[in-house]
């Protein structure tokens, strides 16, 4: 029982999952260049976002990210990179809060 007890849910806001979604990441690189690509969101909440890409970034990275970039409704958010993990050579998990 005391393991269900260590497995309790900390956030307080709902999450939702947003079964692989593609969105559009936006940001400016090291050297000042804007860049833009696609990536995958796995999951977003009142105050975060987690998303697939195939490269990492550095944490405090600001990120532009556009749900729905191909139609009428996009919707952009910005966030700050707080986790980047790699989940596979060629796959990194970026947690981003929302600002």
């Amino acid at each position: 029982m005391e393991v269900l007890q260590e497995f309790q849910e900390r956030r307080t806001s709902l999450r939702v999952d947003m079964e692989a979604e593609r969105v559009l990441l936006i940001w400016t690189d090291k050297h000042g260049e804007r860049r833009q690509d696609s990536g995958v969101c796995i999951d977003v909440s009142r105050r975060g976002v987690l998303v697939e890409y195939r490269a990492p970034f550095a944490l405090g990275e600001l990120i532009n990210v556009v749900f729905k970039p191909q139609s009428d409704h996009a919707n952009p958010v910005q966030g700050q990179v707080c986790r980047c993990t790699e989940t596979s050579p060629v796959s990194f998990q970026i947690a981003m809060q929302l600002l």
